[in-house]
């Protein structure tokens, strides 16, 4: 099953599983990832499955967050398709898709 590893500065803090077809990502307390750092906005990003049988893939959209959602380094402005191995940038927080 696919997953999100939560890291800060190099540190481990949580691991996600994608069972859901949405995840919020955010500071407020109902995200289903939660980041308390005032560089998250309260809504920041959401993870969607989109599933087009016989594929399955997950998309991050930015939810005009004030600092921005970056994937690989690169900001983004619209869904994006995700791959493993790669990285969302959140404020100063990393979510690994593995």
């Amino acid at each position: 099953m696919p997953k999100f590893i939560l890291k800060f500065q190099g540190v481990l803090i949580k691991e996600y599983n994608l069972d859901k077809p949405c995840l919020t990502i955010g500071r407020k307390e109902d995200n289903d990832i939660c980041i308390d750092n005032m560089s998250v906005s309260g809504h920041h990003a959401r993870i969607d499955k989109v599933e087009e049988p016989p594929v399955i893939y997950f998309t991050v959209t930015d939810l005009n967050s004030t600092n921005g959602t970056f994937v690989n380094g690169k900001r983004i402005t619209a869904a994006t398709t995700l791959k493993l191995n790669d990285w969302i940038t959140i404020g100063k927080h990393i979510l690994y898709f593995k």
